[in-house]
């Protein structure tokens, strides 16, 4: 589905899509979130519920067990640390992606709001509390550099 627009009222946000199509995430508050935090949680929460596929043979702890290992996010936005836990990955490789991924999301919002960020953006933990993985600002703003600079080569 692609998302035409994003409605955020109280704590539901609605993404549509052509079409008609249309999903609704109710996020649990437990303190006032802005809109931009609103949409950023609602992305993390329909990404990670995507991965998980429901088979009503198998119980829960199956599931669990298939998906790989538990892992707790971290993400730095907007000089304020949100973390996302209980979160299972198949590898490594899988963390790494969803780190860089939401990374690049939060780089687009501040990017947006006129703000350059500094440090990390993304990490991620194991069940000891060990980061595993970690994306820094810094990164991306070297990946989009290099980027334009091979796009402005070719012209």
């Amino acid at each position: 589905m692609e998302v035409l627009e994003i409605v955020v009222a109280n704590n539901v946000v609605e993404f549509r899509g052509q079409g008609g199509d249309n999903i609704i995430v109710t996020v649990a508050q437990q303190a006032i979130l802005s809109p931009e935090e609103m949409i950023a949680k609602s992305k993390i929460m329909l990404l990670h519920a995507a991965t998980f596929a429901v088979d009503e043979e198998n119980s829960r702890e199956q599931r669990i067990a298939d998906a790989g290992d538990e892992y707790r996010l971290e993400y730095h936005d907007n000089g304020e640390i949100r973390e996302v836990g209980g979160l299972f990955f198949p590898d490594l490789d899988a963390v790494r992606d969803e780190c860089r991924r939401s990374a690049e999301d939060l780089w687009k919002d501040a990017l947006s709001r006129g703000e350059a960020p500094v440090g990390w953006a993304v990490r991620a933990r194991d069940r000891r509390g060990d980061i595993v993985a970690t994306v820094d600002f810094s990164d991306l703003q070297r990946a989009s550099a290099d980027l334009h600079q091979r796009s402005q080569s070719r012209i």
